[in-house]
């Protein structure tokens, strides 16, 4: 809970492009750095503004692993701990869990900015920025992406993808998370997370998720509202996909996607 007291908490309110984003990015930034990840800023205008990607890597990782991503923004007013510090701790500890292990060579974890809608209309501007970013070969040599979006709320995970890419990505991450005796329910899911842009593209991705509850874009989402135990459980719930990733498995999902 360390991380959703430090943004929820002691940042708050991270809204696209203002201080606020900026100041949950360089915290974020900063522990990535403490647990020896190499670390990139990808900027981007957004509104009247600038909005960030935290970008971490393994010294050794693959430049086209997977990437495991969930956004660092909130709507305007709320403190955003479900949505979504519980995400971007949730990554935060899975980076801690792999460094300096062989399994950090296949993984890229990403905050993202400017998930939720900007003035024009759009969202999910940060991980389309960065899918963009990847050029072609880029994009056709990634492996695939998870989202970790609002997983704290006291009920079930949910697990799916939008259904434009294959479903290979999310089928292997529900197989593994069942296989870990945690409860959890396939979905057909919206354009509705950070890997919406990566679909789109044609990359296999995934959204991990726990549906939406009553303190969404609201000043009650603080980390007191949050379930400390759904928390950790989507923890392991990721630890476990992560844990299983390795070159032939990353072929496979390149192949299929």
């Amino acid at each position: 809970m360390d991380h959703v007291r430090k943004l929820a908490g002691d940042i708050g309110v991270r809204v696209r492009g203002t201080r606020g984003e900026l100041l949950g990015s360089r915290y974020i930034a900063r522990r990535f750095k403490s647990l020896g990840y190499r670390v990139n800023i990808q900027k981007f205008a957004v509104d009247n503004g600038t909005s960030r990607n935290v970008v971490a890597w393994w010294p050794s990782a693959k430049k086209f692993p997977f990437v495991v991503g969930a956004h660092m923004d909130t709507v305007s007013g709320a403190p955003g701990a479900n949505d979504n510090a519980s995400g971007v701790a949730t990554i935060l500890e899975v980076a801690r869990l792999f460094a300096g292990t062989r399994q950090a060579q296949w993984v890229r974890f990403v905050a993202f900015g400017s998930e939720e809608f900007v003035n024009s209309g759009v969202h999910h501007l940060g991980s389309a920025t960065y899918v963009r970013r990847l050029g072609p070969r880029g994009r056709a040599r990634l492996a695939g992406m998870l989202s970790v979006d609002m997983i704290a709320d006291g009920v079930p995970l949910r697990i799916g993808h939008i259904g434009i890419s294959e479903p290979v990505v999310a089928r292997s991450v529900y197989r593994k998370v069942t296989e870990g005796g945690i409860a959890t329910s396939w979905i057909k899911s919206c354009d509705c997370s950070d890997h919406g842009p990566f679909e789109h593209a044609g990359i296999p991705a995934s959204f991990m998720w726990s549906g939406d509850e009553p303190n969404y874009h609201s000043s009650s989402d603080t980390p007191p509202n949050m379930d400390p135990d759904d928390l950790a459980r989507t923890g392991d719930a990721v630890r476990l996909f992560v844990k299983q990733l390795n070159r032939r498995i990353l072929e496979y999902y390149r192949r299929k996607g």
